[in-house]
Order: structure tokens, then sequence, then C-alpha cells
């Protein structure tokens, strides 16, 4: 395979007009961009509910309302990491250090719940208590808070620190600390049923899952990728540093986990390749994977935000970058939440320099992958006092009764998805890409979507080679490679092309 032909997992951009919606009582300069409809038109309800951080305060938006609104919490001191329960009525967050980088460990954080809306009363989950999340699977009479003890990180290692621990809300009471793991600090929540912690950090080597019923006490890496040397398209395993771990909202899928990493770099110094991926950059792609170190998904950032090549923009806050910042898996099995950060080049006093803020917060259907904008900054100058940049959004859907969540939609991997067979990243041997699956070949046929025929070969013994150099002298797009096998076999694999 030619490294500059590579796949990559389709995404579908859900347009969404700018709503002219009021946002009383909010104090920054931001806009709904989603209407009720729309939102029901993606999640087939308008009960969504998003919280996020901005400028140390918090802030929600009810979707199901009549004219939503960008409404501010009556909170005093600078809040962090915003959860929403199960049940949509409350919040989980944090006070003291914001947790963004977990080396530091003070000053030292407290938790907090109390209703989602503007007035209400904090009740204290516990002090020294880190990235406070809602455990799925409880009744809303007695919510319950995981938690971690500790955000330090010896020797890039935060799972061997400090403990995870649990307590329920009682009438407006914490209850007593249960532990729910001894020995290390997982930030990422807790899965549906229970079994599987999550935890990443930035500058970490990994994304990591510890099956609480496996009996190790060891967690799992689960980025670590099956990637093809650029010499000899040999497999090897790369393992890829990964952070911001959002635990699964599966039912069905629960030893699954939604990240994003610090770009393909690791794969390209190492002088290898990605098939499926090709390269991309820090935080510009989403992923769900498996407790077997499988990637599931991949969600690319939305492209309805134009960028403009850095060595053409003048220096007058033209878009050059953007990427992900801060996904979090729903409480409902299909959505996500993301801010999208964008990096805009200024010059300024003689000097060029590149500002980021996330100006923008998406909801991501992440069975079908649909992106929905639901809220937009309206000031993106490089006045630090007036940019407004979201933190921490966190996204609550409206479960309907008696769902039932679809039995195959995680069960492919993306080299499945890709229709490259079954990959094993630990038995690379076992891995079959088109052309090699018989020793010989009568004929093998590159097709169009439409079934147009447009190259082929027959008694072809160097099947790879042929599909190479076919495949790169296409442009990007999705293309059908059948190959037929001397004895009449017949497979047909299903190829994308991006450049």
């Amino acid at each position: 395979m030619n490294r500059k032909t590579t796949f990559r997992l389709p995404y579908v951009l859900v347009t969404i007009l700018v709503c002219a919606i009021t946002y009383s009582h909010a104090q920054i300069k931001a806009r709904i961009t989603a209407s009720p409809s729309q939102i029901t038109s993606v999640c087939g309800t308008s009960n969504v509910k998003v919280v996020f951080a901005c400028q140390d305060s918090l802030y929600f938006v009810d979707f199901s309302a009549t004219a939503p609104q960008i409404s501010k919490m009556n909170l005093t001191a600078p809040v962090y990491l915003p959860v929403i329960s199960p049940d949509g009525n409350w919040i989980a967050y944090q006070t003291g250090s914001d947790a963004e980088f977990p080396s530091l460990d003070t000053p030292v954080a407290t938790a907090w719940i109390r209703e989602l809306a503007v007035a209400g009363t904090p009740v204290k989950v516990a002090d020294t208590a880190y990235v406070p999340r809602f455990m799925q699977n409880t009744s809303p009479d007695t919510p319950e808070i995981v938690y971690a003890t500790s955000v330090a990180c010896p020797q890039q290692i935060c799972y061997t620190g400090g403990q995870t621990l649990k307590r329920k809300i009682v009438n407006n009471v914490s209850g007593p600390a249960e532990v729910v793991c001894s020995q290390g600090s997982y930030y990422g929540g807790l899965s549906w049923d229970n079994r599987y912690l999550n935890t990443a950090w930035d500058g970490g080597p990994n994304a990591f899952m510890l099956d609480l019923q496996g009996n190790t006490g060891t967690p799992q890496p689960i980025h670590t990728m099956l990637v093809e040397k650029d010499s000899t398209d040999a497999f090897t395993t790369i393992a890829v540093g990964a952070c911001n771990p959002s635990r699964s909202a599966s039912r069905i899928f629960t030893n699954t986990m939604l990240y994003y990493d610090f770009s393909s770099a690791a794969i390209t110094g190492a002088h290898c390749f990605h098939p499926i991926l090709g390269t991309w950059g820090l935080h510009q792609l989403l992923f769900i994977s498996r407790y077997d170190a499988q990637d599931l998904r991949v969600y690319n950032t939305p492209a309805d935000r134009t960028l403009v090549p850095i060595d053409s923009a003048q220096g007058l806050g033209e878009a050059v970058g953007r990427s992900w910042n801060n996904p979090e898996w729903s409480n409902h099995p299909y959505y996500a939440v993301s801010g999208l950060q964008v990096t805009r080049l200024w010059y300024l006093k003689g000097s060029w320099n590149q500002i980021s803020n996330t100006e923008s917060i998406y909801l991501v259907d992440l069975k079908d992958s649909l992106y929905v904008k639901l809220i937009e900054s309206t000031d993106t100058t490089n006045t630090s006092k007036s940019a407004v940049s979201f933190a921490n959004p966190w996204v609550w859907v409206q479960v309907p009764d008696g769902f039932q969540e679809d039995t195959t939609w995680l069960k492919e991997t993306i080299w499945q998805r890709a229709g490259l067979g079954v990959i094993d990243p630990f038995k690379p041997a076992l891995h079959s890409m088109p052309g090699s699956v018989v020793s010989s070949h009568a004929e093998i046929v590159i097709y169009s979507p439409s079934g147009q025929k447009l190259a082929s070969i027959s008694n072809v013994q160097n099947s790879p080679a042929f599909i190479r150099e076919k495949l790169h002298a296409l442009k990007s797009g999705i293309y059908f490679v059948v190959s037929i096998g001397d004895g009449g076999e017949r497979q047909i694999y299903r190829w994308m092309n991006v450049r």
C-alpha cells in the first residue's frame, strides 16, 4: 500500500443556522446555534441539556425550554469540570484545583453536587476529591459520585497514586466513602455495569482501562495501534499518548472508552504509517476504543470551520487550526459532546502569535457520525478580557422509556468497517490486506461506488503492488476492490482514499 493512500472513516456534518435566541442571565459573549427542532431531528427529543465552564463560572442551556437561553449559575467560587446526573436534574463539579494539569496536586480540590438551575444549594461530596463523576446505573433519589483522591502523577503513571472512591448523596447529605479501587486514581468515570474504570492524562503515555472483575489489579493500555513500517510494510504496534478519558455510556459495550490523543507523531517518528487513518494532528480525532486495544470509531473535527493556510494568513485573526477540546461521553449511549478549539494567527506588536480558544461546543452523534453545533462565541478577537473560551462541556440527552440499544453499533473495529477483516493488534500476522488473501488471482478489479470499472488485472501474482499503484492514482473517495482467486473464490473490500 502506498503510504500516501489512506483510509479515513466518513462523518456527516449537520449544518445548523445561527438562531436568534436571547441569552439573559449570561455574562459571556456567546449565542445558541441550534433550535429545539434541530436538536430533535438528531436526538429524537429536544429534552437535551448542556453545561460548561467559562471564565471560572458555570453556564447551562436547556433545549427543551420554549426559548432556550444561556444561563449562568449562582456560584461564587471558581468552578470546574461540571457533569450532569443520569436523571438530568443535578450537576457535580469541582472547586479548588482545576485539574487541567494533573501533575499539580495543589491546591486541593473539593467535590460538590447541586441542582442544575440558576439557583441551588451546593452539597459537599468530599474534600480532597478530584474529577467527580456520577455513577450511571443508580436511583435518582440517591445519586452516587465517583472521584479520585489524587492528581499526582509520579513518573507519568497516575493510576499508581491515591484511590478511587464513591459516595452516595441521601437527603442532601454525603454518605461515607466506599472504595472502588484501593490503589490508583482513575479520572474517566465508571462504566454502566460498574466493571471498568478509565483514565488518561495530559502528558501520559496511553489511555488505560481497569477491569475490576479481572482480579489482576493492572490496567490495560488501550491506545496501542496496529501500524505498518515505512520500509517493509510489516505490521507492528505503537503506543500513543492520550488524554481526556470518558467512560462508556453503552449498556452493551461497557468495555469501551472515549478520548483523544497527541497526534500521529509517535507513529511517524517510528518510521511507520497508519493504513486507515493516515496522519493527524494534536486532538484532531476522537477515538472510541475497546479494552482489548481495538479502535472502534474515529471522529474528525467538523469541516464547517474553514481554515486559512498559515503561510497565506495576514495575521488578522484568521483561523489556521482546529482541534477537539474536552470531549465527554453523554449519559445516552449514542451521544457525546466536545468543544472545538480554534487557533487564530495574529500579528501583534511586531511578532506573530498563534492564539487558541475553544470557540464552540458540538453535540456528537457517535452512532451516525453527525455533528451539531450547540453554542458558539460571538467574540473571537485577541482581547483576553472579552474573548470567550468554553471548557469541560457535558451534555445530557433524555433516554426514552423502553430504550433498546443497537447491539451492533460498536461491534466492528475500524479495520472491519473499512472492509479489511478482523485485526488483532497482538497478533499482527493474522492481518490480511486486499490481494494477500490468496496466493494468486485470476483477476483483481477496482470499482467506483456507482459500479464503474476503473482498473483490472488478470493472472496477477503481486496483487498488493497493483492495488498500491492504481489506488494511488485515484482521487479521494470510496472504492471497492474485488479479488477473484484461481478457484473462483471472491472477496470484496471497501477502500477509502483520503488525500
